[in-house]
């Protein structure tokens, strides 16, 4: 498994690139220019208007979009138009938003991946954040003779080897401790803003909205010691 990690991708977007890319599809040029306005028009953050000739601005609800499409084009595309057909054994690419896994079947196709990734984001203004980005074992035969394993985060999730209720060797998934810490931190800071603002039932039904919310994505096959230890420590 090749465990990408992008610096900064939202911030690090190449306005000129983006358009180049937009124009591609769309034809109303008159569209266009009102997404570069909008791409022009900076953020306002605690009084300060900072404008940028790059990355999609915080808070709007075309960054999402925009962002994807730019993701597409640098990397899905050239994935499964030039990375497919140059590797020996099976790749598959795992992406959302700039969260991004490449597993592999060989470790050779891995390491070849990994060092052309760098070359095809530097295209398109993008950096490889070298910290996080890393190639990692992920195998259940070589778990299966005895060799230790890795595990790696994606989505919220820690995916790792490990043995089904039958006994069988399967990935499993559970919390990764960085989001569980980051959601007990802002549910902590929610109930010391909100304590005194309201009546106590207003307050728990709110309270069980947010804990509905977190149990919703985070209760899969797996990680349920996870999510009844995160009830236990909110409530």
């Amino acid at each position: 498994m090749i465990d990408v990690d992008i610096a900064n991708f939202f911030g690090t977007i190449d306005h000129e690139k983006l358009v180049k890319l937009l124009r591609m599809k769309i034809k109303d040029e008159r569209f266009v220019r009102y997404i570069i306005r909008m791409l022009r028009s900076g953020v306002l953050s605690d009084g300060d208007l900072r404008v940028s000739d790059e990355g999609t601005p915080q808070g709007s609800i075309a960054s999402p979009i925009l962002a994807n499409i730019f993701a597409h084009y640098a990397i899905d595309e050239w994935f499964e138009k030039v990375v497919r057909s140059c590797c020996q054994e099976a790749v598959a690419i795992h992406r959302y938003a700039d969260d991004l896994v490449i597993s592999c079947n060989s470790k050779e196709d891995a390491d070849r991946i990994l060092k052309t990734l760098e070359k095809r984001l530097d295209r398109f203004s993008l950096k490889l954040n070298q910290e996080k980005t890393k190639a990692i074992s992920f195998s259940k035969n070589q778990a299966k003779l005895g060799v230790r394993q890795d595990s790696f985060d994606y989505l919220g999730f820690s995916f790792y080897l490990g043995k089904s209720r039958n006994g069988t060797l399967v990935p499993r998934l559970k919390t990764s401790k960085k989001r569980y810490h980051e959601k007990l931190k802002k549910l902590t800071h929610w109930c010391r803003k909100r304590r005194n603002t309201a009546k106590l039932r207003i307050l728990w039904a709110e309270f069980c909205s947010k804990l509905r919310g977190h149990n919703q994505y985070y209760a899969v096959s797996f990680n349920g010691p996870m999510v009844e230890r995160f009830n236990h420590r909110a409530i």
